[in-house]
């Protein structure tokens, strides 16, 4: 389920009004963002058993969830935190919220953001049961206080749960005697703006049900946002020395990024589930002598174990890139089919600490969806090269295959060569599959194996030689993708030995596949291979039965010469 856009709802001057409100009190609102429908399936959303979980913290929901990450980007929303953050602005922080009645959170400042020179802004959006006496409190102006809550309370031995709102307030005015105490009149829909260094606490004083809320936290690209580790909300705050705290690019171009920038939530990939699909691709496909770049899509859609699958070709004009590094949702393998390339890694979209690798024809490689990359035509003619990208679900693996390269070379033939020779280049758990694998396959002519059913995705390249597969020819290039579950076999039906390179998808389904259906993965025999086989079992079975009696005669013989000597 995904949020649709609204209309642009705030000019210009009702911007620079909310800009004006934060800068001076340090919050601002309510905003209309959200309409009933869009706070209903937000609801409906957050009322799911599975939802996805939120990537190396509690705050990290916007990474892992589309929807969050929907609503985190409307463009209205984002042109209201342009006059405080900027042109480079990222979200570093998302979260639903549930409160119960009679419940409250103490007064605060949000730890990741409370430095005095912290340029953070945070959205909180009501989403159901909302209304003032369910939302939230801020100390007017205590953005400039220079200290948070935390630290001025801890000073004066104060403990904030037990601290009511009247001596919070007293104590605010010894800082700034102008200080006030702000509780919007806030509604189902409606948004809370508020500088990240604002002192603040969370209510739910009605009588209503549960109150449930999206927070959303904002941060220029330039502001570092520090990752707390436990126990280190108390103040004096302590804060991870090796860990980043994960962040999206939601304006601007990420160049100079003191955060760590992650990817968004790929789209979800609607339409048929992709089930078998065979193509033969002709080389050299046309380029676009005016972009340099053309994409030739081949099947874009999701699997029955994966949230998507996508394939295509690409011809890059000679001496060009096609982008700047970037990264996305998804993870991915690059096959050159065609020219001379360097891919290039780097940690940002501006190339910092940039690394370039050369590749040929043939080789491949690989990128987790954290690493920002591109790619480099060096060479005088068009290259060529083909483009898995799947999303899935998080693997778990502590040590995730990093971005590589793989080269291979197909197998030199013998002068007795084995009908099907298989060659393994690697498997490794990824960050959203339990494990990639990789061989390099070689079928003499007349060479293949019968029909069967993996629980796995598998992608076939086939480089050289004419194959039948699935009642299809297929010959170079060649596109070969089996779902899991579908039957599928493959038999060289040229007079050249045939060489594909294979990739297996592994995934958490692929294991509850193997424990459920065990016995039933081998499809059944055709009528004709069990005549055969039982044939040859009857044949086995007479030949032990003749052993046994010509065994038994020799031992009579054996017995009744033994008595004639006595």
């Amino acid at each position: 389920m995904t949020m649709t856009k609204l209309a642009q709802r705030w000019p210009s001057a009702a911007e620079s009004g909310i800009a004006a409100q934060v800068a001076q009190s340090g919050c601002a609102g309510p905003v209309p963002l959200l309409s009933p429908d869009e706070c209903a399936a937000l609801q409906q959303h957050i009322d799911e058993p599975d939802l996805p979980v939120p990537l190396d913290w509690v705050k990290g929901a916007a990474v892992t969830d589309r929807m969050i990450y929907d609503v985190a980007t409307k463009p209205d929303l984002i042109a209201l935190l342009r006059p405080h953050l900027g042109e480079e602005v990222v979200l570093w922080g998302a979260q639903f919220i549930r409160r119960e009645p009679g419940t409250s959170h103490p007064w605060h400042t949000d730890v990741e953001s409370a430095a005095p020179n912290a340029r953070a802004i945070s959205v909180w959006i009501g989403i159901r049961n909302t209304v003032r006496e369910s939302g939230l409190l801020f100390i007017a102006g205590s953005h400039h206080f220079g200290r948070s809550v935390q630290e001025v309370l801890a000073g004066l031995g104060e403990r904030r749960g037990a601290l009511s709102d009247a001596h919070l307030l007293e104590i605010a005015r010894t800082i700034d005697p102008a200080a006030t105490v702000v509780q919007p009149d806030v509604q189902d829909g409606a948004a809370l703006l508020f500088d990240g260094r604002i002192w603040h606490a969370g209510r739910h004083d009605s009588a209503s049900e549960t109150r449930t809320a999206l927070l959303l936290q904002y941060a220029s690209a330039d502001c570092p946002i520090p990752l707390p580790v436990s126990g280190g909300y108390r103040w004096p705050f302590r804060f991870s020395t090796s860990q980043r705290v994960p962040t999206i690019l939601v304006s601007g171009k990420g160049q100079g990024s003191a955060n760590r920038l992650v990817p968004p939530p790929p789209k979800p990939m609607n339409g048929p589930m992709i089930t078998t699909f065979t193509r033969t691709v002709e080389l050299p496909l046309p380029e676009d002598s005016v972009k340099r770049w053309r994409r030739f899509p081949q099947f874009r859609a999701p699997t029955s174990t994966l949230a998507g699958m996508s394939c295509h070709i690409s011809v890059l004009s000679a001496g060009h890139s096609p982008h700047r590094p970037h990264i996305h949702g998804e993870e991915e393998l690059l096959i050159v089919l065609d020219g001379a390339v360097e891919i290039e890694l780097a940690d940002d979209p501006g190339g910092a600490n940039s690394q370039r690798r050369p590749m040929n024809p043939g080789m491949f490689s690989y990128y987790p969806a954290t690493q920002h990359h591109t790619i480099h035509n060096t060479g005088a003619q068009p290259a060529t090269y083909l483009m898995f990208k799947w999303c899935g679900a998080t693997s778990g693996s502590e040590t995730p295959l990093p971005a590589s390269i793989f080269e291979h070379e197909q197998r030199v033939v013998r002068d007795k060569p084995a009908p099907m020779a298989v060659k393994v280049l690697f498997q490794r758990a990824t960050d959203q599959l339990l494990k990639l694998h990789a061989h390099l396959t070689t079928l003499q002519p007349g060479g293949g194996y019968e029909a069967h059913a993996d629980p796995y995705d598998v992608a076939i390249i086939l480089f050289s030689g004419e194959v039948e597969t699935v009642g299809e020819r297929v010959k170079p290039v060649g596109v070969i993708y089996y779902s899991a579950g579908e039957l599928h076999g493959i038999r060289n039906v040229g007079t050249v030995p045939a060489t594909y390179l294979v990739f297996e998808f592994h995934t958490p389904a692929t294991v509850a596949h193997n424990r459920r259906h065990a016995k039933t993965l081998q499809p059944a025999k055709p009528a004709g291979r069990q005549r055969r086989e039982a044939e040859k079992q009857r044949r086995k079975a007479e030949k032990e039965r003749r052993k046994r009696g010509v065994r038994g005669l020799l031992r009579r013989l054996v017995k009744a010469a033994k008595k004639l000597v006595r």
